[in-house]
């Protein structure tokens, strides 16, 4: 059986924990073709340090022992940045379910992996890894961003990077951690200028800041999740 990759495709990353070669074989055998680039921890362990240190868009969890392989499929759960990561369980059998889901899996598998279910569950679930992709993607962009507040004067700032959640700038004008701002900045490409209000979040002794969106309207949403998707499909290797 041979699979066929869409047209556009977003890499995607996988953490898959399991000591088991022939699920690491078939799992990767299946996911690499739909660009899901896996990365192997063969314990709770070595996997609960690895969503410490790094970003990941899905979990596979096959633990020989049901306990860990719940406690693995909750762990995430409790970090900020793993909160909405996508979680598939690969159950050795049905009266697993539905513990597995209690958990907090988004998908669930019992094996034998049959490969039209496994394909199946794998084009259902891609699509939340590529939102959770898109959500955490920061485009580098330099562009010149209209700051305004309560307190200070409108000045102009750049760019570092941007989110669907919130930006990075650097000025020589200092704001305080806690205070709230209006940008104005036109994405590049565009003729739109988007009015993003926002909350100082982070400061640096070189004029950085880091800013989170807070109250924009859903047209802006729209808009800023539009430009960043494009630019994310654009960074992929053809």
């Amino acid at each position: 059986m041979t699979l066929s990759s869409p047209a556009k495709t977003i890499s995607v990353r996988v953490l898959l924990a399991s000591g088991d070669t022939s699920t690491i074989d078939t799992l990767s055998r299946f996911m690499e073709p739909m660009a899901m680039m896996v990365e192997i921890c063969p314990d709770i362990g070595s996997a609960t340090r690895r969503l410490c240190r790094a970003k990941f868009e899905a979990l596979v969890v096959d633990l020989k022992s049901p306990a860990e392989t719940l406690e693995l499929i909750k762990e995430p759960r409790e970090m900020t940045s793993h909160q909405k990561v996508v979680v598939l369980a690969i159950l050795n059998n049905n009266d697993d379910i539905p513990d597995a889901f209690r958990a907090g899996a988004n998908f669930a598998l019992v094996k034998p992996l049959l490969p039209a279910i496994l394909i199946r569950t794998l084009k259902a679930s891609y699509p939340l890894m590529v939102r959770e992709r898109r959500r955490y993607y920061r485009h580098s962009v330099q562009t010149s961003i209209h700051v305004s507040s309560a307190s200070l004067a409108e000045f102009v700032a750049t760019s570092i990077n941007i989110s669907e959640g919130g930006m990075a700038i650097t000025s020589s004008v200092a704001l305080r951690v806690g205070e709230t701002v209006t940008l104005k900045v036109t994405l590049p490409g565009t003729e739109q200028t988007a009015t993003l209000n926002s909350e100082i979040c982070w400061t640096d002794n070189a004029g950085r800041m880091g800013l989170v969106f807070v109250q924009v309207a859903a047209i802006e949403v729209e808009r800023l999740q539009s430009w960043l998707a494009d630019r994310l499909e654009e960074s992929q290797p053809c």
